[in-house]
């Protein structure tokens, strides 16, 4: 670790002092060979289990292997399909297991970091860039998003590259680039819900453009993204006119804002809104308080990166220059109101369209800090000064995230569903087929009709709950219905022993065997073990989840 951490310093020198064209890619290469880890390691396994969101893109992806080809997901709320899309792909290669679905947001995650590079570096310049890189890839929040398999992942890289092919195109004045940008917006609407809000923005800068007196050529540039942006998206306009309940219903559903309400409640709801996401950012204990999100209530930035923030902050008005700090601001809140607006304020999935430039203010602040210092001591202090603080704040992210062993916590594995997901490697494991836990077993085995039966209880991972649910479909490779070999049991409505298996296996809720037992006992040799317990909640009770009843034949 200490080898790493030091060639992590070293990086940090060269990107704050003087860097030459040359050694940029070098650089860049190396942040995202160093952050990668954080975000890809041990997909299967951190966090343990697959929470049901997950799954839900996991047997989407299914269908769409099987040859649907949806334009709006209508299971789970609702959701838009391109990382259903992926998921797809990456089970192909390594069939029904979570890093198949994790890997998709794993990738864009690490892929953020160039793209954030690429933006960062159109609107401010190479040294911001590279420390904006730097310091994206060692914050707990896009590190999360990596290894939570759902549409938030994807925003901020689509929106990186589509802020990065803007800004070029309008510095070129080049029309293909400018076709490039509509189909990157384009496909953005395919990611995740906030893009929804967030194409505002362009639609402002591009009328602030053309009131400026840039006429002529703004309206060109906007017909060549118009059109490109109106092929990509227009499917999904169609399906939304046709289908309205659908595609804007989850939306509707977790708004904090009726419009029924008095003019003075929704004031006063927005502003106490407003005030906890901006918290957010660095005040403690106000961070996202979900352990699929966040390490609970922990704020965006530690207290080292919260002082450099705060000061790039004060000098971005001198630094940026005001028409771009008043487009980055505009910009910020649009990204903002997605969770402003919505239950569970601050919420760090519908917050992610801000990633792409949030890290700019910590980079301005960091390389001001070096300037300063480079004018009262000599140059090697300075960066050696300046390498140090943001190296302490990646030692405070290590720590709180892998050293804390906070990914596999018993609390996080409850909140990633991992009592269903073993209950589903149980499963596996007694039909011969699927992921069986970690790297064991080959996932691409699919199930081969043998005389085995397995029966799961109406309360373990059941179907009222999404998660547990959706859980257990995916992983196992059996259609969990009413028909053999795999199907929900009724204690007061036992199959017949002429109808059972040779093999079987029970998930039953603890007592379960007391009747089970004896209805099997006559024809079958039954050992039992117990499944996994929920970790203990606040006054240190546990639970037993279910209880596993193998019987033989005799």
């Amino acid at each position: 670790m200490s080898h790493y951490i030091n060639l992590a310093l070293k990086a940090l020198a060269k990107s704050i002092g003087f860097v030459k064209e040359r050694e940029v890619l070098w650089l860049l290469i190396f942040i995202v060979i160093f952050s990668a880890p954080l975000r890809m390691y041990n997909l299967n396994t951190h966090p343990p289990g697959l929470f049901g969101d997950e799954a839900a893109d996991g047997l989407d992806a299914l269908s769409i292997i099987s040859g649907d080809r949806p334009l709006f997901l209508t299971e789970n709320n609702g959701r838009e399909p391109l990382h259903a899309y992926l998921v797809a792909l990456s089970t192909n290669l390594l069939g029904r297991t979570p890093a198949a679905v994790r890997l998709p947001s794993a990738l864009a995650s690490t892929l953020t970091i160039l793209a954030l590079f690429l933006a960062t570096k159109a609107i401010t310049g190479t040294r911001i860039a590279l420390i904006a890189s730097i310091i994206s890839g060692f914050t707990v929040w896009p590190i999360m998003l990596a290894r939570l398999a759902t549409r938030p992942a994807l925003l901020p890289l689509a929106l990186s590259i589509t802020l990065w092919v803007v800004i070029e195109a309008y510095k070129r004045n080049n029309n293909k680039l400018w076709v490039l940008a509509g189909l990157m917006l384009g496909i953005s609407v395919y990611t995740y819900t906030p893009i929804r809000l967030l194409i505002i923005f362009p639609l402002l800068c591009l009328s602030a453009l053309f009131i400026r007196q840039i006429r002529r050529r703004i309206l060109l540039s906007t017909t060549y993204l118009f059109l490109s942006f109106v092929i990509i998206v227009s499917p999904f306009v169609i399906y939304t006119a046709n289908n309205q309940e659908q595609v804007l219903g989850r939306t509707t559903g977790v708004s904090v804002i009726d419009l029924n309400d008095e003019p003075s409640e929704i004031l006063n709801t927005t502003v106490s809104q407003t005030i906890a996401v901006f918290q957010m950012f660095s005040v403690p204990g106000k961070g996202d308080w979900n352990l699929r999100h966040n390490i609970p209530n922990r704020p965006v930035f530690d207290p080292i990166m919260t002082f450099v923030l705060v000061i790039g902050l004060i000098i971005a008005p001198k630094t940026l220059g005001k028409h771009k700090l008043v487009l980055i601001f505009s910009y910020s809140i649009i990204a903002l109101l997605p969770t402003i607006l919505s239950e569970e304020a601050p919420h760090f999935g519908r917050a992610s369209g801000i990633l792409p430039i949030l890290f700019i203010f910590p980079a301005l602040g960091l390389s001001w800090i070096h300037k300063q210092l480079k004018q009262l001591t000599e140059n090697f202090i300075s960066i050696v000064i300046s390498s140090a603080i943001v190296g302490g704040s990646i030692l405070i992210t290590i720590h709180d995230y892998y050293l804390d062993e906070y990914l596999v916590q018993p609390t996080t594995g409850f909140w990633f569903d991992e009592q269903c997901t073993i209950a589903a490697i149980d499963i596996n494991k007694f039909i011969g087929a699927g992921w069986q836990g970690d790297n064991a077993g080959n996932a691409n085995i699919a199930y081969q009709r043998t005389d085995k039966m397995v029966f799961i209880a109406p309360n373990v991972c059941p179907q009222y709950s999404s998660s547990g649910y959706y859980t257990i479909q995916f992983l196992v490779p059996m259609y969990l219905g009413s028909t053999p070999p795999f199907q929900r049991y009724s204690i007061d409505r036992l199959p017949n022993h002429n109808a059972l298996a040779n093999n079987l296996l029970f998930l039953g809720i603890p007592g379960d065997e007391d009747i089970l037992i004896p209805w099997l006992e006559a024809d079958y040799n039954i050992s039992i073990q117990d499944g996994p317990w929920t970790p203990p909640d606040k006054l240190g009770n546990s639970w037993l989840v279910y209880r596993s009843l193998y019987a033989t034949s005799k």
